[in-house]
Protein backbone atom coordinates (compact mmCIF):
# COMPACT_ATOMS: atom_id res chain seq x y z
CA UNK A 1 0.00 0.00 0.00
CA UNK A 2 1.61 3.44 -1.12
CA UNK A 3 1.47 6.35 1.49
CA UNK A 4 -0.90 9.48 1.19
CA UNK A 5 1.99 11.28 -0.02
CA UNK A 6 2.94 9.52 -2.79
CA UNK A 7 -0.85 9.11 -3.85
CA UNK A 8 -1.10 13.55 -3.75
CA UNK A 9 2.36 13.61 -5.62
CA UNK A 10 0.92 11.41 -8.58
CA UNK A 11 -2.35 12.68 -8.24
CA UNK A 12 -1.30 16.20 -8.03
CA UNK A 13 -3.39 17.77 -10.88
CA UNK A 14 -6.71 16.49 -9.25
CA UNK A 15 -5.29 17.18 -5.73
CA UNK A 16 -5.33 20.99 -6.94
CA UNK A 17 -8.50 20.98 -8.37
CA UNK A 18 -9.76 19.16 -4.98
CA UNK A 19 -8.01 22.27 -3.36
CA UNK A 20 -9.44 24.91 -5.67
CA UNK A 21 -13.05 23.73 -4.82
CA UNK A 22 -12.47 24.00 -1.29
CA UNK A 23 -11.45 27.71 -2.09
CA UNK A 24 -15.19 27.84 -3.89
CA UNK A 25 -16.73 26.16 -1.08
CA UNK A 26 -15.29 29.25 1.28
CA UNK A 27 -15.77 32.33 -0.86
CA UNK A 28 -19.65 31.04 -0.75
CA UNK A 29 -19.24 30.58 2.60
CA UNK A 30 -17.52 34.11 3.50
CA UNK A 31 -19.67 35.99 0.92
CA UNK A 32 -16.30 37.26 -0.81
CA UNK A 33 -15.23 37.09 -4.47
CA UNK A 34 -11.90 38.05 -3.49
CA UNK A 35 -11.35 34.24 -2.17
CA UNK A 36 -11.85 33.33 -5.49
CA UNK A 37 -8.54 34.17 -6.56
CA UNK A 38 -7.16 31.21 -5.13
CA UNK A 39 -9.77 29.02 -6.46
CA UNK A 40 -9.07 29.86 -9.30
CA UNK A 41 -5.38 29.35 -9.61
CA UNK A 42 -5.61 26.09 -8.44
CA UNK A 43 -7.82 25.06 -10.91
CA UNK A 44 -6.00 26.06 -13.82
CA UNK A 45 -2.87 24.67 -11.96
CA UNK A 46 -4.78 21.63 -12.59
CA UNK A 47 -5.65 21.82 -15.36
CA UNK A 48 -2.14 22.40 -16.65
CA UNK A 49 -0.72 19.63 -15.16
CA UNK A 50 -3.01 17.45 -16.44
CA UNK A 51 -2.55 19.15 -19.88
CA UNK A 52 0.96 20.22 -20.57
CA UNK A 53 2.94 18.99 -17.70
CA UNK A 54 6.40 19.59 -18.92
CA UNK A 55 5.38 23.50 -20.32
CA UNK A 56 7.59 26.19 -18.60
CA UNK A 57 4.05 27.93 -17.59
CA UNK A 58 2.81 24.59 -15.79
CA UNK A 59 6.40 24.49 -13.73
CA UNK A 60 5.94 28.30 -12.68
CA UNK A 61 2.09 28.24 -12.30
CA UNK A 62 1.99 25.00 -10.18
CA UNK A 63 3.76 26.04 -7.02
CA UNK A 64 2.95 30.22 -7.24
CA UNK A 65 -0.49 28.93 -6.99
CA UNK A 66 0.30 26.78 -4.33
CA UNK A 67 1.69 29.59 -2.94
CA UNK A 68 -1.26 32.08 -3.16
CA UNK A 69 -2.89 29.64 -1.02
CA UNK A 70 -0.35 29.54 1.14
CA UNK A 71 -0.26 33.04 2.10
CA UNK A 72 -4.26 33.59 2.30
CA UNK A 73 -4.39 30.25 4.58
CA UNK A 74 -1.45 32.26 6.64
CA UNK A 75 -3.33 36.19 6.57
CA UNK A 76 -6.92 33.95 7.54
CA UNK A 77 -5.28 32.25 10.45
CA UNK A 78 -3.36 36.09 10.96
CA UNK A 79 -6.90 37.71 11.10
CA UNK A 80 -8.45 35.17 13.24
CA UNK A 81 -5.83 35.38 16.65
CA UNK A 82 -7.13 38.44 18.46
CA UNK A 83 -10.96 37.21 18.34
CA UNK A 84 -9.43 34.22 20.59
CA UNK A 85 -9.76 36.29 23.40
CA UNK A 86 -13.14 38.07 22.68
CA UNK A 87 -16.58 36.72 22.29
CA UNK A 88 -16.29 34.69 18.67
CA UNK A 89 -13.66 31.96 20.47
CA UNK A 90 -15.94 29.10 19.04
CA UNK A 91 -15.78 30.80 15.47
CA UNK A 92 -11.81 32.04 15.53
CA UNK A 93 -10.68 28.67 16.74
CA UNK A 94 -12.58 26.17 14.15
CA UNK A 95 -11.30 29.54 11.48
CA UNK A 96 -7.82 28.76 12.85
CA UNK A 97 -7.36 25.08 12.90
CA UNK A 98 -8.90 25.48 9.00
CA UNK A 99 -6.91 27.75 7.55
CA UNK A 100 -3.86 25.92 8.94
CA UNK A 101 -4.34 22.46 8.03
CA UNK A 102 -5.59 23.75 4.71
CA UNK A 103 -2.37 26.01 4.94
CA UNK A 104 -0.36 23.05 5.47
CA UNK A 105 -2.36 20.87 2.73
CA UNK A 106 -0.93 24.14 0.68
CA UNK A 107 2.92 23.87 1.67
CA UNK A 108 2.93 20.23 0.47
CA UNK A 109 1.38 21.28 -2.53
CA UNK A 110 4.13 23.84 -3.35
CA UNK A 111 6.68 21.68 -2.40
CA UNK A 112 5.22 18.35 -4.68
CA UNK A 113 4.53 20.72 -7.23
CA UNK A 114 8.14 22.04 -7.28
CA UNK A 115 9.95 18.82 -7.04
CA UNK A 116 7.82 16.91 -9.70
CA UNK A 117 7.81 19.54 -12.38
CA UNK A 118 11.45 20.83 -12.57
CA UNK A 119 13.43 21.09 -15.34
CA UNK A 120 16.29 18.73 -14.94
Amino acid sequence: MQSAFSFVRKNLAYTFVVFGAIWVVIAFLAGSALVLWPAVACVVAGTLLRAMPGSRLTIAWGPAAAILGLLLCAYQVYAAIPLLTGAFVMAASVSVVVFFLLGLGHAYLAFASYTTSAVK
